[in-house]
């Protein structure tokens, strides 16, 4: 589980503004402790995932609940430390939040949205079973941008 007291080593993870956009394109930049913990409210379950071999967190994501009625979730805000990308972390830490809402939360569908361009997050929730189901056009004036970004999905029906 997440403590407050990791949100400066989860911010001190994210790299220049355009990561920071990557990221959490609804936070003005830079992106500060305070913003980081703004993201903490109801229905949002936040995580920091930990292997046996380093001690220190190694990632960090948030379940969100988009509909209790529907059980449908969501996840944001998916992050791991530089220095360990690139070892299957983010697929792990993934796995582990969409086991998470279908195990505990019986959720029929867990999805999130990606940048287009950011082909490593898309390959990386690939390898964690969820899929490409079409385009979300968000506008982020923190950015000046509005982008159709890549929603991903995964369904109870294709979960092991």
């Amino acid at each position: 589980m997440f403590s407050p007291s990791l949100a400066e080593l989860v911010v001190s993870w994210v790299g220049d503004r355009h990561e920071t956009m990557w990221l959490a394109p609804r936070t003005p930049p830079p992106l500060t402790v305070a913003g980081f913990l703004s993201w903490h409210g109801p229905g949002v379950q936040p995580f920091v995932m930990r292997t046996t071999t380093i001690g220190e967190p190694v990632a960090y994501g948030e379940l969100n609940t988009l509909s209790e009625v529907e059980r449908r979730y969501w996840l944001g805000h998916l992050i791991v430390n530089p220095s360990l990308r690139g070892r299957g972390y983010g697929i792990e830490l993934t796995r582990l939040l969409i086991r998470r809402a279908f195990e505990f939360h019986a959720a029929r569908e867990v999805s999130l949205v990606v940048f287009p361009e950011n082909r490593s997050a898309i390959r990386c929730y690939r390898a964690a079973g969820m899929v490409e189901d079409g385009f979300e056009r968000h506008d982020f004036p923190c950015y000046g941008v509005r982008v159709d970004l890549v929603r991903m999905v995964i369904r109870s029906q294709v979960w092991p």
